[in-house]
């Protein structure tokens, strides 16, 4: 007598597990999510001396909305509050130096992670020693006749970056004396400031569950999902980080609801990140004076 198809000659564990998940698939989905394992998402924001390679909400709002614009009408509203998370205002006002950050523009490939790490590089055989070079270096990096000089805070992180033209051993220098000889100096800016608009934000977090996580790990949990038959759709995140995604899911689902709850319960937020919540402690208020 052949038993090769009978359950005694299959792993019991897979074939108990398949028929609790035919049964019962919200159930089993909700158990998997709470014992799944998740991968490392990394550095969000790294430090780099350069602007493109930080994180940017523009990027990310951008590639999770194309995403969701080809499933369907239940994700519109959730596109629209993307179209509007992030808001611009612009202000002229001094600035110094030492509060620059970054660059947006650079011919070189190095990954340096701050602008003095640069400026060794780019300014090292500039003279920077007396206080004539620094008021000449000054002049030189951020001339009167390009005032205001165009710069970019972004409130979510604090960041500022100088939107200059390419890279300018004069500001290398001033940098490497500001730096040694622990002096600053002002300069007339056209400050271009991001800033998140809470009330958007807010709507986002109370009707919909934006998980971030790998993409490896989002794709495994919308299986069980799709298995249980609970609507949740996978977005791409920004263009830079490829190996990440969010999991999105409203919010007036019970069985989802779960589910997710199961999912960030005692989860470090190097697994698996709420993003919205994550958004709205990162506040860095400009200072309008």
């Amino acid at each position: 007598m052949s038993n090769r198809n009978s359950p005694s000659n299959m792993d019991l564990e897979t074939f108990l597990n398949g028929l609790i998940q035919k049964m019962f698939p919200a159930w089993y989905a909700a158990q998997a999510a709470k014992e799944a394992h998740l991968g490392n998402i990394g550095i969000l924001n790294p430090h780099s001396y350069l602007s493109h390679r930080w994180l940017s909400l523009h990027a990310v709002a951008s590639a999770a909305q194309q995403s969701l614009a080809g499933q369907g009408e239940e994700w519109k509203p959730l596109c629209g509050f993307l179209e509007k998370l992030i808001t611009e205002r612009e202000f002229n006002r001094t600035l110094s130096v030492s509060a620059i950050d970054g660059v947006e523009n650079s011919a070189h490939d190095e990954d340096w992670p701050n602008l003095y790490s640069w400026a060794e590089h780019v300014g090292k055989d500039v003279p920077h020693d007396t206080a004539e070079d620094f008021d000449r270096l000054l002049h030189e990096a951020f001339p009167a006749a390009d005032k205001p000089h165009r710069m970019v805070y972004r409130e979510w992180d604090g960041r500022y970056y100088w939107i200059n033209k390419g890279d300018s051993a004069a500001f290398a220098g001033l940098i490497l004396y500001a730096h040694d000889k622990q002096r600053d100096a002002n300069i007339n800016a056209l400050i271009n400031v991001e800033s998140i608009n809470n009330k958007v934000l807010d709507r986002i977090h109370s009707e919909f569950w934006v998980l971030l996580m790998t993409r490896d790990s989002a794709t495994a949990i919308h299986e069980l999902l799709q298995r249980a038959e609970l609507p949740a759709v996978i977005a791409d995140f920004e263009w830079r980080r490829s190996d990440l995604a969010f999991l999105i899911a409203r919010k007036n689902n019970r069985k989802l609801n779960q589910i997710f709850l199961n999912l960030l319960n005692k989860r470090s937020g190097q697994h698996v990140l709420e993003f919205g919540r994550w958004l709205g402690r990162h506040h860095f208020p400009f200072r309008n004076h």
